[in-house]
């Protein structure tokens, strides 16, 4: 079963494209992974207002294996025994406001094929859905002073196509 990407408050406010392109994924996709993640997003302050860039650090567990990740900057994930990696390609991430308007977006991410490696050398996907929470304070800041917002989140790891991509 395909997880329902967004909302209708969230498909006709926050994105431009109609809504069977939020909520669909490509014809032939397998879920490999559904992880739940537990973690943070760190904030840096920057001309007394806080960067919206953050950098994330959750640990994310899978519902079936129960293979864990560590989720951090690039974005990227590296299971916790150093096997598996893989990076996004950030500049393509499609993001989506959470419906309850206080959580962190909802993305939809092209993953680097080059950064593959062992379990996630075939996806080619990354979604993180149903946040919770992981803002920065709606207060200003002073410099160099750093916000660590704690978030959960679903994220699903696809292959593409009828076959592993290779």
């Amino acid at each position: 079963m395909k997880p329902f990407i967004c909302s209708i408050l969230v498909c006709a406010s926050a994105m431009a494209g109609s809504l069977d392109d939020v909520t669909s994924v490509p014809d032939g996709a397998q879920l490999k992974y559904h992880f739940l993640a537990v973690g943070k997003q760190i904030y840096h302050c920057g001309n007394g207002v806080w960067d919206p860039a953050s950098t994330p650090d959750a640990i994310l567990t899978d519902v079936q294996s129960h293979l864990q990740i560590h989720h951090q900057a690039g974005p990227s994930w590296t299971t916790l025994d150093g096997r598996s990696t893989i990076r996004a390609i950030s500049r393509t991430a499609i993001h989506y406001a959470a419906p309850d308007v206080v959580s962190i977006d909802w993305l939809k991410l092209d993953v680097d094929r080059g950064s593959r490696t062992g379990d996630f050398s075939d996806v080619g996907m990354i979604q993180r859905l149903y946040t919770g929470a992981g803002k920065p304070p709606r207060s200003g800041c002073s410099a160099n002073q750093v916000y660590e917002s704690p978030y959960t989140a679903h994220y699903y790891f696809w292959i593409l196509g009828s076959a592993p991509i290779k």
